[in-house]
């Protein structure tokens, strides 16, 4: 059985997200505030992935539903690969939502100031400030449909916009099937975050 270190404990804690401001005015906060680190005793806990974190803050920080947050989800996991190659391959788009052009110069400066581009804080809080500063419309779409093909097929073609020869919205479906069947095997890890080279998180470790 595998133990983790207070350290560990205290990084699992879920952190305050940025805070944002409404639609025309500037970046989230650089110097978001973590909610507070307690001292724990050493306690033994599953990994938990980026996918299953990203689902968790959708749904408390937009107010969708499983289905809904899993739809927004299973879209980002085939943009980065199941949250492992954050940098398009032969191409200069970048991150969970592989941003590109001024979108990407964009949240390169603001994760220079929060945490990194290849972390989850940076990737989660500059796509929540682009979901409430520009897309409401979407947003308000998504929630009035609990189908989650219809959601995967919303968020592509509106928020993500991929080129026809790389949409491939089956796939995107299928992670986001997967994930709501608890299914996130193989995805980077949220938990005991690490690069296991440059700009490709690694899975989570087994909690055996």
């Amino acid at each position: 059985m595998r133990y983790f270190t207070a350290a560990t404990t205290a990084f699992l804690i879920a952190t305050t997200p940025p805070a944002f401001a409404d639609r025309g005015s500037s970046l989230p906060n650089a110097n978001p505030q973590p909610a507070a680190a307690t001292e724990a005793p050493e306690t033994q806990a599953a990994p938990i992935t980026i996918p299953e974190q990203l689902i968790t803050n959708l749904q408390r920080d937009f107010g969708l539903t499983r289905s809904q947050a899993a739809g927004i989800t299973g879209n980002l996991a085939h943009e980065s690969g199941n949250f492992r190659m954050l940098a398009e391959i032969n191409g200069g788009c970048y991150g969970y939502s592989q941003w590109c052009g001024p979108r990407k110069s964009r949240f390169r400066s603001y994760a220079a100031r929060v945490g990194g581009q290849e972390s989850f804080q940076a990737n989660y809080g500059y796509l929540h400030y682009e979901l409430k500063s520009e897309y409401g419309a979407m947003m308000r779409r998504i929630r009035a449909t609990d189908d989650v093909s219809q959601v995967a097929r919303i968020f592509m073609k509106t928020y993500l916009r991929p080129r026809a020869s790389t949409a491939n919205l089956q796939r995107r479906v299928r992670f986001s099937e997967m994930y709501l069947a608890d299914r996130f095997d193989g995805a980077g890890c949220y938990s005991h975050f690490q690069l296991e080279a440059s700009n490709r998180p690694a899975a989570c470790p087994e909690s055996t």
